[in-house]
């Protein structure tokens, strides 16, 4: 076999990657921000401890795991079922679509990071370089096929079963993250090394393998090695077999009945047909049932985790964390249907009660589920005052009915194959995750200000007022988007792939600007929003800085506090209304996928 068709996914991953570096900001970004955690990485190695490091290095390999079948990150990839017209054998697909998944931000910017492994192993002479070096590089491979292997496996072997682990353990692992500063305690060895009891289990961790085969016994250190080469030749294999697997039969994806809305639910009360059609749905449809575990766990351990550190403040809120990413999370499923979306265009009056119908059967599923959240949070810390979270929580029910259906109509994203998605068909996108949760806070608003400003005692009557109003607007504005460009809706959720976006000039381009104003005014806003956000606002707030060019720096007391929060307030609305206009950009359909190409096909 030629060694050229085994680069031909490098290629196909070269091309893709250097138009998504045109059409988008997000992979210069978070090239940026990557680069900046691996320098700091590699700068703590030069003096920090070597336990520390190797849990740093380790806990990076498995955010390279968990992050891109959470984010989606399988659309921008070369995939096994790509080659299968290709003259290639399984060996040199798979060893080409390894190759392939290094080109990006995510393997380039952790190759930097663990670098930092042979930087602390300087100390120890050449020897402890490189094998550190070897080491570090065990563990890229590890990171680098264990990402491709989990984003083509998981989802489809699993079923229901394996579409709840993968949201269980997702929603673990970013509830941990994200109750960081809660438990405290237990990183201080960022600080003052790591403890005694904690050391004890590293011999257990991968992550600690090339560091500590630099460090301890010949003997013990070639061991480690050999355990990571066993690692990632396991690992290779495991790929192997299922590359080949895909290559003979045709597709990764095991056979199954279709996921999408069946006809044949219109007839009496066409609201209650559909929030019925919606609540099956929900009860088997793999990517629902992961975005449902997700949330419950995400949101419960947002919530809980605080006790760790003596915080008992939150838990009542667990209902109402619960809620607003199980908004979040549905803010896409419209991609999920497919062509199946012209069932409501066939009944009269069939678009409203398709809104009504997935608003209502969201409303039924969650609702059950943040109030029983709620009510243990309550009994868990019978000491803090559950006022606030039983007045927020039906706003961001209100909220979360309505808005997500409306952002999902607004920003259709497709997936290869309805019938059979898995979690790499990721339809939502962090904008549109954003949005929804943005409908929830501002429905929160006005019970929380209640709250803050009093009287308090109408803070639960303010929630239930704000929830309405947020229902019957995302409503209004979903029922709009169907109604008045269901056509435009349905030939997006009819694509195979996503419809391509508006590439950026890289240089001046007057015409481009007059033909983009929206694009390019999001660009503006995203970038200018971050100033009040960070150095006018939180500067402040957090860090109590102060400069000739920071407003609030030059007030005191109350009025410093309130020009740094409503900084932040000015920042938040610039950074989303960039958020909104980016996501309503034009997207040109490909030919052949409108209405009326199919129509005369």
């Amino acid at each position: 076999m030629s060694a050229s068709a085994a680069l031909t996914p490098s290629r196909m991953r070269a091309s893709m990657f250097r138009r998504s570096l045109r059409e988008h900001p997000g992979p210069a970004v978070a090239a940026i921000a990557g680069l900046l955690a691996a320098g700091w990485l590699i700068h703590y190695a030069s003096y920090g401890d070597q336990h520390t490091l190797s849990i740093l290095a380790g806990t990076w390999v498995l955010g390279w795991l968990v992050l891109p079948l959470m984010l989606g990150a399988g659309r921008g990839r070369v995939r096994p079922s790509h080659l299968r017209l290709e003259p290639i054998g399984s060996l040199p697909a798979a060893a080409g679509l390894l190759l392939a998944s290094a080109i990006g931000i995510g393997p380039l910017v952790s190759l930097v990071a663990l670098a930092a492994l042979p930087v602390h192993a300087a100390r120890y002479g050449a020897r402890g370089v490189l094998v550190a070096g070897f080491g570090a590089l065990l563990l890229w491979l590890i990171g680098l096929i264990g990402s491709a292997f989990a984003l083509e496996s998981i989802g489809h072997a699993g079923g229901p079963a394996g579409a709840i682990l993968t949201g269980v353990f997702t929603g673990t692992v970013m509830g941990v993250f994200g109750s960081v500063w809660a438990v405290a305690p237990w990183i201080t060895f960022l600080l003052a090394g790591t403890p005694g009891h904690i050391v004890r289990w590293l011999p257990w961790f991968p992550g600690s393998w090339p560091l500590s085969a630099v460090a301890g016994p010949s003997g013990r250190g070639f061991g480690m090695i050999i355990g990571l080469v066993a690692i990632v030749l396991v690992l290779g294999a495991a790929y192997l077999t299922l590359v080949r697997r895909t290559l003979a039969s045709g597709s990764s994806r095991r056979p199954g009945r279709s996921l999408s809305p069946r006809a044949g639910v219109w007839g009496p009360g066409p609201v209650w047909a559909v929030a019925g059609r919606e609540l099956r749905a929900w009860g088997r449809h793999p990517l629902r049932l992961q975005y449902l575990a997700f949330a419950v766990v995400y949101g419960t351990l947002l919530a809980g985790l605080p006790l760790l550190a003596g915080a008992d403040l939150l838990v009542p809120w667990a209902g109402v964390l619960t809620a607003l990413w199980a908004a979040g999370m549905s803010a896409g499923l419209v991609g999920l249907d497919g062509t199946a979306l012209w069932m409501p265009f066939g009944t009269p009056g069939g678009e409203r009660a398709e809104v009504r119908g997935r608003a209502l059967a969201w409303l039924l599923l969650v609702t059950p589920i943040a109030v029983l959240l709620t009510v243990a949070g309550m009994l868990v810390a019978p000491q803090v005052d559950p006022l606030p979270a039983l007045a927020v929580l039906p706003a961001v029910l209100g909220a979360g009915g309505t808005v997500p259906v409306w952002v999902s109509l607004l920003r259709v994203r497709p997936v290869p194959d309805v019938r059979h998605p898995t979690s790499a068909d990721n339809p939502t996108d962090m904008i549109s995750v954003l949005v929804a949760v943005g409908g929830g806070v501002l429905a929160a608003a006005a019970p929380v200000a209640c709250l803050i400003w009093g009287p308090s005692a109408l803070a639960p009557v303010a929630g239930v007022v704000s929830g309405a109003l947020l229902w019957f607007a995302g409503r209004w504005l979903a029922d709009d988007r169907l109604a008045g460009r269901g056509a435009e809706v349905l030939a997006a959720a009819g694509q195979r792939t996503r419809p391509p976006e508006t590439a950026i000039p890289l240089t001046w381009d007057a015409e481009w600007y007059r033909r983009n104003k929206a694009t390019a005014w999001a660009l503006i806003l995203l970038m200018v929003g971050w100033v009040p956000v960070v150095p006018q606002g939180l500067m402040v707030l957090v860090f109590d800085i102060s400069g000739g060019w920071i407003v609030a720096s030059h007030l005191t007391g109350g009025a410093r506090t309130g020009v740094a929060v409503a900084m932040v307030a000015l920042g938040g609305a610039l950074l989303l209304t960039g958020l909104v206009l980016w996501g309503r950009r034009p997207y040109p359909l490909s030919p052949g996928s409108s209405p009326e190409a199919r129509t005369r096909s």
